[in-house]
């Protein structure tokens, strides 16, 4: 209602004051009135004001603050005084709980999540996570505290490698202190006898199945163990404890001395083989693999295991190949000794041959006259022809022979051929299709090589997937196997024929490149990027884009591998901190 004229106003807020079943007290008429003449309803409690411009001359740093000073102007003006103690209260503890963190939780999110992805060799995830927890653990119940324990977490995640401050590893319980495991365990004797009972039990004697003298010590200490109530239990208890735990560690020394010496042996025999058969490159492909996981200390299972399933596959088509192999050289020698009895047989029918020419040749000169040539002149040409006969059909047995050993030797080749590619497959990494670890190092080392003898420019690309640990848990791990081979896919089709992809390891791989210079590299690295995101990968029926950040090195002379590969790893660490989806150059980086 905009009308001006008072007695329509008043007349129309009493309807109101009706409508609304509201009591005509001046307070409930004035407040109706002020809202049908729309102005502004001046506040008479001088409390009110004097309140409001107190908490008004607070810093409101946060949205929160200003939305429940807003709420409390509005309750004032209602005169809807229940209200305003716990607006005040809320109002003065967002403004403290504000003034008390040390950032605000937007920006400390972000930062965390930014600094959790970052890639940094010298800080493994792992010790991320533990030291997340422990301060999630430790403050999770006090959001002040909580805050500043986790900017200081952030600050030391960023720190230099020798300004952070790692945290020592929690101590391990001293067995020989008895008397201290006796005093905090008084009490709880029960469960105290129990965890350790468990952890013997379920956790230590599954590990001793080959050893039954310490399985039956074993057994013994937990007999005893049952029995402990008291400090003097406890005490002879502890002895035989810790020298049942020397033993144990004398075992183990021994089970590593063990698994030492076995390959040690096993790198021996290795060695013997590969020098005996520098001939057969599909056995070397074989023994130099197993030469490349026996490099690696600590042997890791996940290493043998898939060495094992590559080891299956190409000896089984090896298997095929040999056999084949095998017939075909049977085939051969087969060829040759009926070659070689061929000859034997010309040379015979030759022998018989020249011994019937001689007869003939005799009885020419005994002939008494001339009626007898027509006789040995028909035998003479008789036998040349049966000798005729002989050498075609033996020179075609020969020309017969002949294409046969070349089939023969050519199916050979190709089988030895089919050996050396079956071999190579070692090389290959079996999810992507491309090169393993050791099929780059032979690479590197060869374009190493020929870089030195030609000056050419020899480059590397390290690029890592984005986002690729989100995709797996948020799709599973096909999807994550799915989009690496689309990853490799993609870079095959747009590379040259010359470069080689390599899986270097999880979602990184190493592109190598030869005959180009360092700029040109990174704007081959660039076009990869754009054709990656020409096209969707679906997982799960959802379009997705896959990209990378790779760091990109020129080779220098005099280099190892291991030289340009760390410089290559820094320029993609930097990709990742500039935004991801990026490719940064080493040359570029200080220093």
């Amino acid at each position: 209602m905009t009308t001006q004229n008072p007695i329509e106003v008043a007349r129309e807020t009493l309807k109101q004051l009706s409508t609304r079943k509201l009591l005509p007290t001046p307070e409930n008429f004035e407040r109706v009135y002020h809202e049908l003449t729309q102005t502004p309803m001046g506040r008479d409690n001088k409390l009110a004001v004097l309140l409001l411009r107190a908490l008004e001359t607070l810093p409101q740093d946060n949205v929160q603050a200003k939305v429940t000073l807003t709420r409390l102007r509005q309750v004032l003006d209602e005169n809807r005084w229940e209200q305003a103690p716990q607006l005040i209260i809320d109002f003065l503890r967002g403004i403290f709980s504000a003034q008390q963190l040390a950032q605000s939780w937007g920006q400390l999110i972000q930062n965390l999540i930014k600094s959790w992805d970052l890639r940094q060799p010298d800080l493994p995830q792992h010790h991320k996570q533990s030291t997340l927890e422990r301060v999630l653990i430790n403050f999770g119940n006090q959001p002040e505290e909580l805050n500043q324990k986790l900017v200081a977490l952030l600050q030391n995640w960023n720190a230099s490698p020798s300004s952070r401050d790692l945290p020592p590893p929690e101590p391990l319980p001293a067995l020989d202190g008895a008397d201290e495991a006796a005093s905090d365990a008084s009490g709880s004797w029960l469960a105290w006898q129990r965890t350790l009972a468990f952890a013997l039990k379920h956790g230590l004697e599954p590990r001793l199945s080959d050893y039954p003298d310490l399985v039956d010590g074993l057994e013994s200490l937990l007999q005893e163990l049952e029995g402990i109530a008291d400090d003097p239990s406890l005490n002879v208890f502890m002895p035989k404890l810790r020298a049942f735990m020397i033993k144990l560690e004398l075992q183990s020394q021994q089970e590593g001395r063990l698994a030492t010496g076995l390959a040690n042996l096993l790198k021996l025999m290795l060695d013997n083989v590969a020098e005996l058969n520098r001939s057969d490159e599909y056995l070397l492909g074989q023994v130099g693999s197993l030469q490349e996981i026996l490099s690696h200390e600590p042997l890791s299972m996940q290493q043998i295991y898939q060495l094992e399933t590559s080891l299956k596959e190409v000896i089984r088509k090896q298997g095929m190949l040999k056999s084949s192999l095998d017939e075909a050289a049977s085939s051969l020698r087969a060829l040759l000794d009926r070659f070689v009895s061929r000859l034997a047989l010309m040379t015979d029918s030759t022998d018989e041959f020249h011994g019937k020419i001689q007869a003939h040749s005799e009885k020419l000169k005994q002939m008494p006259n001339v009626d007898e040539l027509g006789g040995i002149i028909g035998s003479l040409m008789e036998d040349t022809s049966i000798m005729q006969l002989d050498l075609t059909r033996s020179r075609d047995e020969l020309v017969s022979a002949k294409e046969q050993v070349e089939a023969a030797e050519h199916r050979i080749r190709e089988l030895e051929t089919a050996l050396e590619a079956a071999s190579a497959k070692v090389k290959e990494d079996q999810l992507t299709g491309a090169y393993n670890r050791r099929g780059l190092a032979e690479y590197f080392q060869r374009e190493i090589g020929r870089a030195e003898r030609t000056a050419a420019p020899l480059s590397i690309a390290l690029i890592d997937v984005d986002n690729f640990k989100q995709l797996n848990d948020r799709y599973g791990h096909l999807a994550g196997d799915d989009a690496l081979k689309y990853l490799v896919d993609t870079i095959k089709h747009s590379l040259r024929p010359a470069d080689i992809v390599a899986r270097f390891g999880g979602e990184e791989f190493v592109i190598l490149m030869p005959d180009t210079p360092e700029t040109e590299a990174v704007q081959t690295v660039q076009r990869l990027q754009r054709e990656l995101t020409k096209t969707f990968f679906l997982a799960n029926n959802d379009k997705l884009l896959i990209t990378f950040s790779a760091g990109v090195a020129r080779w220098h002379l005099g280099e190892q591998e291991s030289d340009v590969l760390e410089r290559a790893d820094h320029a993609m660490y930097q990709a990742k901190i500039n935004g991801k989806n990026r490719v940064c150059s080493a040359e570029d980086m200080p220093g």
